[in-house]
């Protein structure tokens, strides 16, 4: 397979899965508004802006931080590579270069996709309902990958796609987290003892102070995983067991474990190792983030910090993008 090809495959899978999860982080600030008003309007935005890690290109194009300035470039903004109008419109040119590797079900809903959502503007968004918005793009996306299982042959084109997927999918389940744990965190930091030890704050499942069980049921919502953590986790919900459930489950396919392990399976059938020893710096890379995954406990992840742990996690991800390009996708 041409490394341009495998390359187009890889961003297909991580334009459309970032589309989505910019629908989703963005619609977790509206839910954790209404379950939580005394958030303001200021600190809800500041936080997403921080941890989207756009924040100086925001500053630098807007000097407002309000809902309709948000919504616009997260959104719409064609400036900002990661807004959801970017990573569709990327997302179509690449499957525009690759059309006779990929299957014809899955370009025409890529420009589908795409035209449908050029009659979307933030104008519209503000007049009729943001919740409704939101819905459309994660609906899309999920057709989007329902079309791709269903039709696209298995190979090389379906790993290095799924291989995008899921470092994506692993880098923005992280994110969301880091979201959350970022609107508590001064909220709650005067809450906190001084004196209080790490490992009665790991049991006792807090974070931060005080469990937010709306907060954390918005998380869980904003990333699909409510129903299936309340039949997981009958006994209620808990910082600690949302951060194992999102983390570290193996089965919930948008944990960041599951994912990491899905990126460790395509990569070993693209380079044909059948061995325990990696061989090249990408399956290195996935294979110890994988093994670390496999053998922590969220315990152990809240008295180290989870904030930490997840930016430990994205900045992980980013060395597996990058070993994945040197290895593979540069041409």
């Amino acid at each position: 397979m041409l490394s341009r090809h495998a390359d187009a495959s890889f961003w297909i899978g991580r334009y459309i899965e970032r589309a989505e999860a910019t629908a989703r982080m963005i619609d977790v600030h509206y839910h954790f508004g209404l379950e939580s008003p005394m958030i303001g309007e200021a600190l809800r935005w500041s936080s997403i802006l921080a941890i989207s890690g756009q924040e100086e290109l925001y500053r630098e194009m807007n000097d407002l931080e309000d809902e309709r300035s948000i919504l616009q470039f997260f959104g719409f903004d064609e400036r900002n590579t990661s807004s959801i109008y970017s990573c569709i419109r990327l997302a179509r040119e690449n499957g525009r270069s690759i059309r006779d590797q990929i299957s014809s079900e899955m370009w025409k809903c890529l420009n589908q996709m795409y035209l449908e959502y050029r009659e979307w503007n933030v104008d519209r968004v503000m007049r009729g309902s943001p919740f409704a918005f939101f819905e459309k793009v994660k609906e899309s996306s999920q057709l989007f990958q329902g079309v791709t299982n269903r039709t696209l042959m298995m190979g090389e084109t379906r790993d290095f796609h799924d291989t995008g997927r899921f470092l994506e999918r692993a880098d923005q389940t992280a994110r969301i987290l880091d979201v959350k744990y970022h609107d508590l965190l001064p909220r709650f930091a005067d809450d906190t003892a001084s004196d209080t030890a790490p490992q009665a704050v790991a049991e006792s499942g807090s974070v931060g102070g005080p469990v937010d069980v709306h907060g954390w049921i918005a998380v869980l919502k904003s990333v699909g995983a409510f129903e299936a953590f309340r039949k997981t986790y009958r006994q209620g919900v808990t910082p600690a067991r949302v951060a194992q459930f999102l983390l570290l489950n193996p089965q919930f396919p948008a944990s960041v474990r599951h994912s990491i392990g899905r990126i460790d399976g395509c990569l070993r059938r693209i380079s044909g190792n059948r061995d325990l020893a990696p061989h090249n710096d990408a399956e290195r890379r996935v294979g110890r983030l994988y093994n670390d995954l496999n053998y922590m406990r969220a315990e152990d992840i809240i008295t180290g910090g989870l904030h930490e742990f997840l930016e430990d996690v994205q900045d992980r991800c980013n060395e597996i993008g990058d070993a994945v390009y040197k290895s593979y996708l540069s041409y």
